[in-house]
């Protein structure tokens, strides 16, 4: 499978871990990369130490992954059936989106009580959302509030803790390292995860700048079709 670099092959397993592997999960057709396992501290939420996230809410996507969380978020309005599906199917922490631009006030506050009520692991705001609304939220659901962030600007990001927020995101295209690690020395020690970036090189500055965890967008099942259509068409 040559999408990327990110998702070029399936972990190498051994013949003593297929042996005693009892348990442990099944290699997936789309492995996350080693170096997030092996590199990356992750943020503990609940039981679970987290290292990789899956950006998705394509189920098919999410059963073919091996990454330990799913952030669940969509260009969309939050939907309960959404957010009960996936949490219900994953059979990992899931991550739900509940307000940005779009959506906000008594909308987010309903759909954060109801992602907790469901056992989500955490719920996420994007950039526009208002402190406000934060602060809403914080005083009605216990689970962590993540922010997705595309600045280091120590007043915005200051306010977002004060509201509650108890992860960053960032999401800040080509700037993501740079933003990553300027969070970071301001806030030391402040929980910190980041898009990971399209290559295994992305990924690695974004850990050594300091990202407790890695967000990994997948390819679509597009791309997927095409890789193996075209193997099929060169067979036949």
């Amino acid at each position: 499978m040559q999408i990327n670099s990110i998702w070029g092959s399936k972990k190498k397993i051994s013949f003593w871990d297929k042996l005693f592997r009892r348990n442990k999960n099944i290699a997936k057709e789309l492995s996350t990369p080693d170096i997030i396992g092996k590199n990356c501290q992750g943020l503990l939420l609940g039981n679970h130490n987290l290292k990789s996230f899956l950006f998705s809410t394509d189920m098919a996507l999410i059963e073919n992954n091996d990454a330990d969380a799913i952030l669940a978020v969509y260009p969309f309005p939050p939907s309960p059936k959404i957010i009960k599906t996936l949490i219900d199917f994953s059979g990992k922490p899931v991550v739900c989106g509940v307000g940005g631009g779009k959506t906000k006030g008594k909308k987010s506050l309903e759909m954060a009580i109801y992602a907790e009520e469901m056992k989500a692991s955490g719920i996420i705001v994007n950039i526009p959302f208002e402190n406000k609304d934060i602060k809403k939220i914080r005083q009605k659901v216990s689970i962590p509030i993540f922010a997705t962030v595309a600045t280091s600007d120590f007043d915005f990001l200051k306010n977002r803790i004060e509201a509650g927020v108890n992860v960053f995101h960032v999401s800040g295209g080509t700037n993501t390292n740079m933003i990553v690690k300027e969070i970071t020395a301001k806030f030391p020690g402040f929980p910190v995860m980041a898009t990971g970036g399209k290559s295994l090189t992305d990924i690695d500055e974004s850990i050594n700048a300091g990202s407790k965890a890695i967000v990994l967008s997948p390819p679509s099942n597009k791309d997927l079709f095409k890789t193996i259509m075209d193997k099929y068409r060169d067979t036949f």
